[in-house]
């Protein structure tokens, strides 16, 4: 027994390079229990989860700050719609084509309703999933490779502008985002232990991910596939290892078997004629690199630099990983270029590449501790994911980036009088006026239009009467040709812009 305990003892610990922790690496089994002590031990001793804990205080305080600041545009005030909704009449607009999303964020916002209506609380759910994927994606990055490429990760998340900006917006992606990295975790812990546990996780988050937005389903193939591939160069345990696997294929047809048969038809509605808005063709890739690196050019150039280190280096050393990083992303991409032709596409579809494209960047530490053997090469690597970002998140709280329709609401209701005909150009654009604008209060009479026959009727109808036509550049996706752009050049006044809302009277 004696000896057996002086063998363990004797056993060296894990190490890597660069090791923040003065090239002594901390166990779990170093400071074990959940106790308040030991739990302030490990927290003084382990410098990665200082930092990891300062990168999470500090992604709390971006993602909470402002919350309220913008005004809901068009898609958070549809939110609002749609979570005020029973659960029977929201899967029946889902079934019949009224709405694109899967429900569970839509379920999830309907509790947040019973706390409030206004701006904080609508976007609570998504800053909170924001904040929460910090330590999620550090924990990814420690399970790819090593705590370095998770501290790297946690920082691309903490600073992200691009995940900042739908961390607080009244939208899916940021729970989307959390459920993507956290069936990544799973599934790279499955492929290291092949545990039954580890795959129904992965097969569960997946699912989730699924209920949340349709697009991923792409990183479930792509994960599918990757499990496949490196099977067939497993040498042992090859069915032990495929039939824990088919646990997580079982998991997730299991919870997503009522919304299968939805997607396929919602696909088929969706792609049964070319899109009138949104991205298309290389702007998807080239927009992708863009928004996903933080929108100013710095950013773009240090980022993709840093990548293509990471993925050569993974390459050259763990070639598995650098053909799981690669493949992942140059199959979204693909994907991704093929669908926007199909249907409308914006970039915020892509939130599901970040976990691969930010660790393909985290992966780039591994290259430096190699090289320079010092620990500070982690620590100038999150000073410049910093640095990097900065000059958009110093703006990012102080600037309207949509339509501001709570402030026009304000100034509109004092210029209209009683009887007033309020005409709102698309129709679909009442979603956002009515959260902030009551037309009975007002005394106005609201209508909605979509094209140049229904405002010439209107104009009939309504004649004598002081008409305002409130349009938006959305008209163009649902009347490409402009046509009612036109008419208003032609059949009414302009009165005036406010942020991107058009005023006209007749």
């Amino acid at each position: 027994m004696s000896n057996r305990l002086k063998k363990k003892e004797d056993t060296p610990k894990k190490f890597f390079p660069c090791d923040l922790n003065s090239g002594k690496a901390i166990e779990d089994t170093d400071i074990a229990g959940f106790h308040l002590e030991s739990i302030k031990k490990r927290i003084l001793s382990d410098k990665y989860l200082q930092i990891l804990i300062l990168l999470t205080a500090i992604g709390s305080l971006l993602r909470f700050f402002n919350l309220g600041f913008n005004s809901l545009w068009l898609d958070e005030a549809v939110t609002y719609y749609y979570a005020t909704l029973p659960f029977d009449e929201l899967w029946h607009m889902l079934q019949n084509g009224s709405e694109f999303n899967p429900p569970l964020f839509y379920i999830l916002e309907s509790f947040m309703v019973y706390l409030g209506k206004d701006e904080f609380i609508l976007r609570l759910i998504p800053a909170l999933t924001g904040i929460l994927t910090i330590p999620v994606v550090f924990w990814m990055g420690k399970e790819f490779s090593d705590r370095n490429c998770g501290i790297v990760c946690a920082a691309l998340v903490t600073f992200s502008s691009f995940l900042i900006f739908y961390s607080q917006e009244a939208r899916a992606y940021s729970l989307l985002l959390l459920f993507v990295a956290l069936s990544i975790v799973f599934f790279l812990r499955g492929m290291k232990s092949g545990r039954t546990l580890d795959w129904v996780l992965f097969g569960f988050f997946s699912a989730l991910g699924f209920w949340t937005h349709f697009y991923s389903i792409i990183v479930f193939g792509i994960l599918v596939a990757c499990f496949f591939f490196n099977w067939g160069f497993q040498k042992d345990d090859i069915l032990k290892k495929g039939k824990s696997f088919i646990w997580s294929i079982v998991t997730f047809i299991l919870l997503t078997l009522p919304l299968i048969v939805v997607t396929v038809e919602l696909f088929l509605v969706r792609t049964s004629s070319p899109p009138t808005f949104g991205l298309n063709g290389w702007d998807v890739i080239s927009r992708a690199l863009s928004d996903l690196s933080g929108f100013n050019i710095g950013a773009i150039i240090l980022l993709i630099t840093l990548f293509g280190i990471g993925l050569l280096w993974a390459f050259v050393h763990e070639r598995r990983k650098g053909v799981l990083i690669a493949f992942s992303i140059i199959a979204i991409l693909m994907i991704s270029y093929y669908l926007s032709f199909r249907m409308p596409f914006q970039t915020r579809f892509l939130i599901i590449m970040i976990p691969f494209y930010f660790l393909g960047i985290a992966y780039s530490s591994r290259a430096f501790c190699q090289i320079f053997k010092k620990n500070y090469v982690v620590y100038v690597l999150i000073a410049c994911i910093f640095l990097i970002n900065f000059p958009v998140l110093s703006q990012y709280y102080t600037v309207q980036t949509k339509e501001n329709w709570r402030d026009f609401s304000r100034e509109f209701e004092r210029y209209t009088e009683d009887g007033d005909v309020v005409v709102l150009l698309p129709s679909y654009m009442q979603q956002p006026l009515n959260y902030y604008y009551n037309s009975s209060r007002d005394n106005t009479i609201q209508i909605g239009a979509s094209g140049v026959k229904e405002l010439e009727d209107l104009k009939d109808e309504h004649s004598g009467a002081r008409i305002f036509i409130i349009m938006t550049a959305d008209i163009l996706a649902v009347e490409p040709s402009g046509q009612s752009v036109e008419w208003l050049k032609q059949n009414a006044t302009f009165i005036g812009q406010y942020t991107g809302i058009y005023l006209f009277s007749i």
